[in-house]
């Protein structure tokens, strides 16, 4: 639901307003820019800018999830049939926005730049996309990181590939444990005695 807010500016903080020539837009515009900026520069409220990005590029993120499905129903292990050079490609451009970093002897791990934030998506996923299994919300995570990362600059293409290569090395085990979480959750919740109503107690 859209909420409306009505703000009261005096003539000096108006005129401050309008020379904010690094935000397009009317004056309603130039304040949402100023919000969401202001959300995303505070750590504490980082999470809540993710959120709303989330919601905002929902069906963009739903495209790229439904083309890593296509391709893993082409091919249940998609990296098999890559060959070397794509793979090397998306390795650099993954290197190149600090996805990965080198962690020694030919192998690569994903930088604390990347990996807090998809944390802290991953978490927030499951209220923007709940009818989605944690396997996918990493994948969708994981999209999103990436297109956030590299600023919009990652085609659809990479953005799957990139994203396939991360979930298969690095991320599947979070969204295991998550899962493996929520089951043991509903396993001791079905454990519980349940809770006898008013009306069948005994006096």
């Amino acid at each position: 639901m859209v909420k409306t807010v009505v703000v009261e500016f005096s003539d000096r903080e108006y005129q401050i307003l309008l020379k904010l020539d690094e935000f397009e837009g009317d004056d309603s515009q130039k304040l949402k820019e100023l919000f969401t900026s202001y959300l995303v520069q505070t750590p504490r409220l980082q999470a809540g800018y993710h959120l709303i990005k989330l919601d905002e590029t929902q069906d963009h993120l739903l495209e790229i999830l439904d083309s890593i499905y296509k391709e893993y129903e082409s091919n249940p292990s998609p990296l098999e049939g890559w060959t070397q050079s794509k793979y090397d490609k998306i390795q650099e451009d993954l290197l190149q926005i600090e996805i990965i970093r080198p962690m020694g002897a030919g192998s690569y791990g994903p930088t604390s730049r990347f990996k807090k934030p998809w944390l802290t998506v991953y978490n927030s996923t499951s209220k923007i996309f709940p009818d989605h299994d944690e396997f996918s919300q990493a994948y969708i995570a994981t999209v999103y990181m990436l297109d956030y990362l590299s600023r919009g600059t990652f085609e659809a293409e990479l953005l799957k590939d990139a994203t396939i290569i991360l979930n298969e090395f690095y991320l599947h085990s979070y969204a295991l444990a998550k899962k493996q979480a929520h089951e043991s959750q509903k396993a001791i919740d079905k454990k519980r005695p349940s809770i006898s109503s008013s009306n069948d107690l005994v006096t």
